[in-house]
C-alpha cells in the first residue's frame, strides 16, 4: 500500500514535469535547418576521438554537424542542398605555410611555358598571348627548360623577336636562374654588346660577343628592372585570381611570407568588401611603413578572423630571411 501510494503522490508530480517540457519545446524556436548536407561519404575530421564520420552539415558557412548520415539528413529544410558523395573522401581545408599571394596572382598572368619539348613551342605559345595584349605590352612568362628539348645549348633570341617584334618579352626559366629576353626588351633595358657582366651574374654572348637573350643569376636584373610595375588593380586581380587557384586545390589558407604596405592595403580592402574568402597571416615585409601601420595600435586580426598580421619579415640575404 506504501508503494502504491507512493506512485500516485509522484505520478501528478511526473505529469507536470513532462507538461512543462512540452510547452517548453512548443515555445522554444525551431533551429534554423542546414544550407548544406554532405553524406555517405568518409569525411576525416581530425578529432582523434571521432576521426572518420559519412555526413556533415553547413549553415552560414560553418560546419554545423558531423556525424552520421541520419542524424545529418534531421537537420535538412526545403532549400537544403543534398551532396550524396557515394563514397568519396573528404579532408579538411588545406593551409600553405610559406607563400606569396601576389606572387602567384603574378605567375598565372603570365604564359605557362612548363613541360614545352621544344624552342618553337616557347615561341608559339608566347607568340599567341601577345596577339590578346595591346600594343607594346610586356610579355612574361616562365617554366622553359632547354634540358627537355632536342638540343640542351640555351636558346637564342633570334626567333622570339622574329615572332614578337612589338612586344618587349621575357621568359623566365624553370629554376628562375635565367631569362630569355626578345629583343624589344633588350632595348628597353638598354643592353648593348658593351654591356658588363654583373657581380654574380652573365650576359650569355654569341662568338662576336653580342647578347643571345640569355641572362643569367644576378644579369636577370639588367632585365627584368625595365619591366614596369603592375597597377593596384592589377594586383588586386592578380591576388583574386590567386586565391580562386588556392581553392581550386583545395587550399582555405595561407601564410604570405612578406608583404608590403599596397599589398595589406588590399588585403584590407577586400576584407572590408567580403571578398577575402582565404584565411590569410600576412608577414609584413621589410617595410618601416607596413610596420608602423599594422602594429599600431596592436597586432591586427579582423575581418571574421580571415586576415592576421603578427610578424615581419627581414631579408638577411638574397637566399633566406627570417621572421620576428
Amino acid at each position: 500500500m506504501r508503494s502504491s501510494r507512493s506512485a500516485l503522490l509522484t505520478a501528478p508530480v511526473a505529469v507536470v514535469a513532462l507538461l512543462s517540457v512540452t510547452v517548453a519545446a512548443q515555445q522554444r524556436p525551431a533551429s534554423p535547418p542546414a544550407e548544406l548536407i554532405v553524406t555517405n561519404a568518409r569525411i576525416y575530421t581530425m578529432d582523434e576521438s571521432r576521426p572518420v564520420v559519412e555526413a556533415l552539415a553547413v549553415r552560414g558557412g560553418r560546419i554545423l554537424f558531423a556525424g552520421s548520415g541520419g542524424e545529418a539528413m534531421a537537420l535538412r529544410g526545403p532549400a537544403t542542398r543534398v551532396l550524396d558523395l557515394d563514397g568519396r573522401t573528404v579532408v579538411p581545408g588545406m593551409v600553405d605555410a610559406h607563400a606569396h599571394l601576389l606572387g602567384l596572382g603574378e605567375m598565372l598572368r603570365n604564359v605557362d611555358l612548363v613541360g614545352t619539348r621544344s624552342y618553337d613551342e616557347v615561341v608559339a605559345r608566347t607568340a599567341a598571348r601577345a596577339k590578346t595584349l595591346p600594343a607594346g605590352a610586356w610579355v612574361l612568362g616562365r617554366g622553359w627548360d632547354q634540358n627537355q628539348w632536342g638540343d640542351t645549348r640555351f636558346p637564342t633570341h633570334d626567333a622570339l623577336s622574329r615572332a614578337i617584334p612589338d612586344h618587349p618579352v621575357v621568359l623566365g626559366r624553370i629554376d628562375g636562374h635565367a631569362v630569355l629576353a626578345n629583343a624589344a626588351a633588350m632595348r628597353a633595358a638598354g643592353i648593348t654588346t658593351a654591356t658588363r657582366d654583373p657581380e654574380g651574374g652573365r650576359i650569355v654572348r654569341d662568338a662576336q660577343g653580342n647578347p643571345t637573350g640569355v641572362f643569367v643569376d644576378n644579369a636577370e636584373a639588367l632585365v627584368t628592372r625595365a619591366m614596369p610595375d603592375l597597377s593596384r588593380e592589377e594586383k588586386r586581380t592578380a591576388i583574386r585570381t590567386a586565391i580562386t587557384e588556392m581553392h581550386r586545390w583545395g587550399l582555405v589558407g595561407m601564410h604570405d611570407a612578406g608583404a608590403g604596405a599596397e599589398v595589406l592595403g588590399i588585403y584590407e580592402e577586400l576584407g572590408k568588401a567580403g571578398q577575402l574568402d582565404l584565411r590569410l597571416y600576412a608577414m609584413i615585409a621589410d617595410d618601416s611603413a607596413a610596420i608602423a601601420r599594422a602594429f599600431a595600435p596592436r597586432p591586427r586580426l579582423g575581418h571574421d578572423g580571415l586576415l592576421s598580421i603578427r610578424t615581419e619579415i627581414v631579408w638577411l640575404s638574397r637566399f633566406g630571411h627570417e621572421q620576428l
